[in-house]
């Protein structure tokens, strides 16, 4: 799966390269990693008065139920995953000094351990 410059999101197979265009066959796969900010499954992260460019990046856990979000504004967001709704409610928000172009979950934190390190930066 990639994100495109235009912000659209296509999906290849695997080894073959093909785009894959079967929306119903793409909705089947189950991904082992999410790292875009595009797609039905994120549509939550985006606020009222946020662009397209804003939100630079997104991580869900490993345990699929947490989404980190990194934007230009140095904010570090924490949601609920998936979050088809527009405006949901954010978890938890942390103010970086600095754009946040890059984020992970570890995966063997579970989400009390997230808040908890998220709480003790002092960034």
């Amino acid at each position: 799966k990639v994100s495109t410059g235009s912000y659209k999101r296509q999906v290849y197979e695997v080894p073959s390269g093909k785009q894959l265009v079967d929306q119903a066959v793409i909705d089947r796969i189950t991904w082992a990693t999410w790292t875009s900010v595009l797609g039905d499954e994120v549509i939550g992260i985006w606020s009222r008065h946020a662009e397209k460019a804003d939100v630079n990046c997104a991580c869900v856990s490993h345990s699929g139920i947490n989404l980190v979000t990194g934007d230009d504004f140095g904010m570090v967001k924490l949601f609920d995953f998936p979050c088809p709704e527009k405006f949901v409610r954010i978890c938890f928000c942390m103010v970086t000094t600095r754009s946040t172009v890059d984020i992970r979950i570890l995966s063997c934190f579970s989400r009390r351990r997230m808040l908890e390190i998220f709480s003790s930066l002092n960034l």
